[in-house]
């Protein structure tokens, strides 16, 4: 077997040994879907202290999802290092989101639902997924285009948006996973 084969087998025992790492999206769905209510609710301050706060909360969200939903994703794999380097990549841009918030709240929405999701071509690269690269642009193209539309509701669409597609991705990746343990 030659090195780009076993590449591609790693990458699919990846997937299926962490069931598509669907505890991460479980727990980005939850957090999204608490801005969302959380946008119909606070000032746009005020939600932006939510966001940025419970931002911290996802991992530790995901981690404790992990078991009801079979999604073990602390997997251990030759690869697993990308992740870090992936989630380095996705904190990089919150100087970005927190200078452009400061300067008009109205771009925090828009700001916080594409940073949060620069890792997730990574990550598909990781499993060989197409639906993580889907996501990623699904929720740019998306989320800015809310953003113009639909000025008065970015603080509560935008979220509910990124809620939604999450919940389209982890449908996404629990057929890939199907399709790669066959």
């Amino acid at each position: 077997m030659n090195f780009a084969e076993q590449l591609d087998q790693e990458r699919r025992r990846l997937l299926v040994s962490s069931n598509g790492g669907i505890a991460l999206p479980a727990a980005g769905a939850i957090y999204w879907l608490g801005l969302g209510a959380a946008g119909a609710w606070l000032s746009p301050g005020q939600w932006m202290l939510v966001a940025f706060i419970t931002s911290g909360l996802i991992f530790p969200l995901g981690l404790a999802l992990q078991k009801p939903l079979r999604s073990n994703i602390l997997i251990q794999s030759p690869l697993a290092g990308l992740i870090g380097l992936a989630l380095v990549s996705m904190m990089l841009s919150w100087p970005v989101t927190i200078a452009a918030s400061g300067a008009n709240r109205a771009l925090a929405p828009l700001a916080l639902a594409v940073g949060m999701s620069l890792h997730w071509p990574v990550i598909g690269w990781l499993f060989g997924s197409r639906v993580c690269l889907v996501h990623a642009i699904s929720r740019a193209v998306l989320t800015t285009g809310l953003w113009y539309v639909f000025p008065h509701n970015r603080f509560t669409l935008i979220p509910l948006a990124v809620s939604a597609l999450y919940g389209l991705t982890i449908w996404g990746l629990t057929r890939e996973v199907t399709r790669t343990r066959r």
